[in-house]
C-alpha cells in the first residue's frame, strides 16, 4: 500500500508550504540572509539583466501565490534564461515542478537550494520528497533523517521516512516509524493502512488485528477491507476473507497486495484457476509482490511448467531469502531442470535449517551424485538412513512424529 502514498503523505504539496521567494526590490532587502546577499552581488555585477530577470521572477511569485503553477513555471524559466544562476528562481521553479508531479525536474533546483541553505529543513524535506518520487530512496532517507533529527515531532517527515525505510527493505525500522506516526496522529489513516499491510506481509497478524480494531474501526475503505480480510485469511477463515477482499476489489481494483491476497484465499479454497488469474492480475499491478510470484511459481511447478516456475520463484527468492519454503521450491525446480549446481547450495541451506527433513536430504544426495561429489554423497546417504530409522521407530511407537511439512508449506506471507 506504499504505491502513491508519498503523494498522500505530502498532500501532493510540500507540507512546509514554503512561500515563493520574492525578488528584492530595494537594496535594504539584501540584509535578509544568504540568498539575498547572493542576489545583491549578482545584481551589482549585471544590473540590466538582473532587472529583467527580476521582473520575470517577481511575476512568477505572483502567479505561484495565485495558484497558477504553469504560469509561474513559465515565468521562472524565463528568469533563468536571462540569469541562469538566479537562486530564488531556481528554488521556486523546483517547488513548482514538485507540485506539478515533475520531481526529476525539481531535483537540480532543490540541490542548489540545499547547497545554499544547508540548515533549511524545509528544503531538506522537499529534496527528500523529490528523491523518493524519483526512486532514489537511499538519498531520500538521508535527507529525511536530517529533518527528523532537527524536528522529531514532524510526522510528515517521519511518515515519508518510514516509506523510504520500507522501500529499502528496512521493514522493522519502517514499521517502528509508522507506529510513531500513529501514536502522534491516531487518525492518520494512510499510516494505518501502510502499517497494516506491513504487519500482514510480515505475518504479524495479531498486530494487524489490533491495528484494525484501534484505528480502522467502522472503516469501509478498500484499504481497511484489505487489512481485515487479510487477518481473516491468516486465520484460515477463507469465506469471510474472500467476502471482504472481493468487496475491496469492487471499490478499488488496483490496490497493491489485494489480488495477491484474493489469490491465496482462492488457492486454499481449492479454486486454482481463479487463484492463478488473481496472481497474474497482481503481477500486472506490482511485479514485485512476493506472494504472487511464490504461489504462482508453485502452481506452475505443480503443473510441470518448470521454466515459468523458475522465473517466478527466482523473483520471489530475490525479494525474500529468509524463508525455507521458497528456497526449497526453487531447489526442486532447478532439480527438475537438471540444474544440479544451482540446486545444491539451496538444498544445503534447507537441510541446515531443517536437518530432519528427509526429502531435501534425498534431493541433495542426488545432486551430489550428479556433480560427482562422492564423499558428500556418501555422507548424505548415512544421514538419510539414520533419519529413516528414527522415523520407523517413531511410527512403531504410534507417535505421529513425521515432519509436518512446514518447510514445504506455501509461503505464509
Amino acid at each position: 500500500m506504499e504505491s502513491g502514498e508519498q503523494d498522500r503523505c505530502a498532500g501532493r504539496k510540500n507540507p512546509y508550504r514554503l512561500p515563493a521567494l520574492s525578488s528584492p526590490r530595494r537594496p535594504r532587502h539584501c540584509r535578509r540572509g544568504l540568498p539575498a546577499l547572493l542576489l545583491c552581488a549578482w545584481i551589482a555585477a549585471f544590473p540590466a539583466a538582473a532587472q529583467t530577470a527580476g521582473d520575470a521572477a517577481a511575476r512568477g511569485v505572483r502567479l505561484q501565490q495565485q495558484g497558477d503553477l504553469r504560469g509561474a513555471m513559465a515565468a521562472y524559466e524565463q528568469a533563468l534564461e536571462l540569469a541562469p544562476g538566479r537562486l530564488d528562481a531556481l528554488s521556486n521553479l523546483a517547488m513548482v515542478y514538485l507540485h506539478l508531479g515533475r520531481p526529476a525536474d525539481a531535483l537540480p533546483g532543490l540541490q542548489r537550494a540545499r547547497e545554499a541553505a544547508p540548515q533549511h529543513l524545509g528544503v531538506a524535506y522537499s529534496l527528500g520528497l523529490a528523491y523518493f518520487q524519483t526512486g532514489r530512496h537511499e538519498a531520500a532517507e538521508q535527507e529525511l533523517a536530517r529533518v527528523i533529527a532537527g524536528q522529531p515531532a514532524n510526522t510528515k517527515a517521519l511518515h515519508l521516512h518510514a516509506l523510504c525505510l520500507l522501500k529499502l527493505n528496512e521493514i522493522e525500522r519502517g514499521a517502528t516509524a509508522l507506529e510513531k506516526v500513529l501514536e502522534a496522529e491516531p487518525g492518520n489513516r494512510q499510516a494505518a493502512y501502510t502499517l497494516g499491510s506491513v504487519y500482514v506481509k510480515s505475518g504479524r497478524i495479531e498486530e494487524a488485528d489490533d491495528l484494525a480494531a484501534d484505528h480502522l474501526k467502522n472503516d469501509e475503505s478498500p484499504e481497511a477491507l484489505l487489512i481485515r480480510g487479510s487477518v481473516y485469511l491468516a486465520k484460515r477463515e477463507y469465506r469471510q476473507a474472500l467476502k471482504l477482499l472481493e468487496k475491496a476489489r469492487e471499490a478499488a481494483p488496483h490496490i497493491p497486495l489485494l489480488h495477491s491476497q484474493i489469490g491465496v484465499a482462492m488457492l486454499y479454497a481449492g479454486n486454482r484457476d481463479r487463484a492463478r488469474s488473481a496472481f497474474l492480475t497482481e503481477l500486472a499491478i506490482n511485479a514485485d509482490d512476493f506472494n504472487a510470484n511464490a504461489f504462482l511459481g508453485w502452481l506452475y511447478q505443480q503443473e510441470g511448467d518448470y521454466e515459468q516456475a523458475l522465473q517466478l520463484l527466482q523473483t520471489a527468492y530475490g525479494l525474500d531469502r529468509s524463508g525455507a519454503g521458497v528456497r526449497y521450491l526453487l531447489a526442486q525446480t532447478h532439480h527438475s531442470l537438471g540444474n544440479w549446481k544451482e540446486s545444491e547450495p539451496l538444498l544445503e541451506k534447507v537441510v541446515e535449517r531443517h536437518p530432519d527433513f528427509i526429502p531435501a536430504h534425498v534431493m541433495l544426495a542426488r545432486a551430489y551424485a550428479k556433480l560427482r561429489r562422492v564423499e558428500e554423497f556418501r555422507e548424505e546417504r548415512k544421514i538419510i538412513a539414520k533419519l529413516n530409522a528414527e522415523q520407523q521407530e517413531k511410527d512403531l511407537r504410534g507417535v505421529d512424529g513425521f515432519y509436518d511439512g512446514a518447510v514445504l508449506s506455501l509461503p505464509g506471507r
